[in-house]
């Protein structure tokens, strides 16, 4: 599958998608897991709905791996930011963290195939999540960064919004 979908070769169902709900919906999913590491899920999300274009399918697979990645590597007692923001013309969603272990690695190779932010991440897993979700999320049109500094770890991805038509009910 990882090879499919570096290689571009996925079928997409674009469609508007309320990226708002997917993150709320998979906040609920997390919840034991985070729970089970001490996590403090804080979760910002704006009052309106979030219309972005994507597969829904894919899209929660990118969700879902970054807060898989989350739950792995961060720091036990911690607090995990889940972050939702409309801009003039985008809407961001960033997810936040201290990791477990210092990130000796750059922000370039930490989401290619295979790779781990350090040796001691070699037990679980197949160290394709990052990679995963980058390719997704640039596949569907938007746009992953990542950001490391020290043991911060973050990772934004932006996608055009989709204007809210008028009459439209919060869903």
């Amino acid at each position: 599958e990882a090879s499919k979908i570096s290689s571009g070769n996925i079928t997409l169902t674009m469609q508007e998608i309320n990226l708002k709900q997917l993150i709320k919906q998979t906040n609920g999913e997390f919840e034991e897991k985070f729970e089970a590491k001490n996590l403090d899920l804080i979760c910002d999300l704006p009052e309106e709905q979030m219309l972005i274009m994507a597969d829904g399918r894919r899209m929660f697979r990118v969700i879902e791996n970054l807060y898989n990645n989350a739950a792995k590597y961060a720091m036990e007692g911690t607090r995990v930011y889940a972050d939702l923001i409309e801009k003039q013309h985008t809407v961001e969603f960033s997810l936040k963290n201290i990791s477990d272990q210092p990130l000796n690695i750059s922000a370039d190779e930490l989401t290619e195939r295979f790779i781990r932010g350090d040796v001691s991440r070699s037990t679980e897993g197949s160290g394709l999540g990052l990679s995963i979700a980058k390719n997704l999320t640039e596949l569907q049109g938007g746009k992953f960064d990542l950001y490391l500094d020290g043991d911060l770890f973050k990772v934004t991805i932006t996608f055009p919004k989709v204007a809210v038509r008028q009459g439209a009910k919060e869903a």
